[in-house]
């Protein structure tokens, strides 16, 4: 691998600042056994990248955004090509993965205590071919640029003292996996900060509960390993 794209299985995957929150956490739990699709991480250096490629690098630090800006950037960005060299890195990556992939978004500082970022950002499943990777790619950066991530961020700034210096992205790019149900486990109750598992999951792929779209089953495992209830 190289310096715009880290094999999740790469001890520099575990770095925060490279590869994101989710792209960090994924790392780790290959690292411990879990069994996390392989794949790999197009690093957040990337995304700056992209932005002094085009001469964008100043947005990354901007805080307030009029709507129709925002919309101008993110068009702006599907439209611009990928640097030669990072489309190359991009490419060879995904043809030693192969087949359909999932490309998701992994926002520095994210899945942290000051802000999780769950459903922020733009995740796209079933991708398939180089082309509609890099494609993709450029959603999940373009994501950056919305009025719900923007918002989301400045009303934590204000309780957190400074959430961010700089919006920073990395893309998480892993093989599709045909879910039966899917979901999201909890180490505590996020409503009540009980010490016990939360699983909440709907049936298929989990992208319609990450986007609120779905009402979820919801199950609580206890501190002995026993099923303690269930919606």
């Amino acid at each position: 691998m190289d310096r715009y794209v880290l094999s999740l299985d790469a001890r520099s995957a575990l770095q925060e600042t490279r590869t994101g929150g989710k792209g960090a956490n994924l790392a780790q739990l290959r690292r411990a056994g879990f069994r996390v699709p392989p794949g790999f991480v197009i690093s957040s250096s990337s995304f700056h990248g992209f932005l002094v490629h085009h001469g964008l690098e100043s947005h990354a630090r901007r805080r307030r955004w009029p709507t129709e800006d925002l919309e101008q950037i993110r068009e702006f960005l599907l439209d611009r090509p990928m640097p030669p060299g990072l489309s190359r890195s991009i490419t060879k990556a995904y043809q030693r993965l192969g087949g359909r992939v999932a490309v998701r978004s992994s926002m520095v500082g994210e899945d942290t205590a000051l802000a999780s970022f769950a459903g922020q950002l733009d995740t796209i499943l079933d991708v398939q071919g180089h082309p509609e990777l890099l494609e993709a790619v450029k959603r999940c950066w373009a994501s950056v640029f919305s009025r719900r991530l923007i918002k989301y961020m400045n009303e934590r700034e204000r309780t957190s003292g400074g959430l961010l210096e700089s919006l920073a992205v990395a893309v998480v790019v892993q093989r599709m996996v045909e879910a039966r149900a899917a979901g999201v486990a909890f180490s505590a109750d996020p409503i009540t900060g009980q010490r016990c598992v939360v699983i909440e999951a709907v049936p298929g792929l989990g992208e319609a509960l990450a986007q609120g779209q779905a009402e979820p089953d919801r199950y609580v495992v206890d501190s002995r390993g026993v099923l303690a209830g269930v919606d």
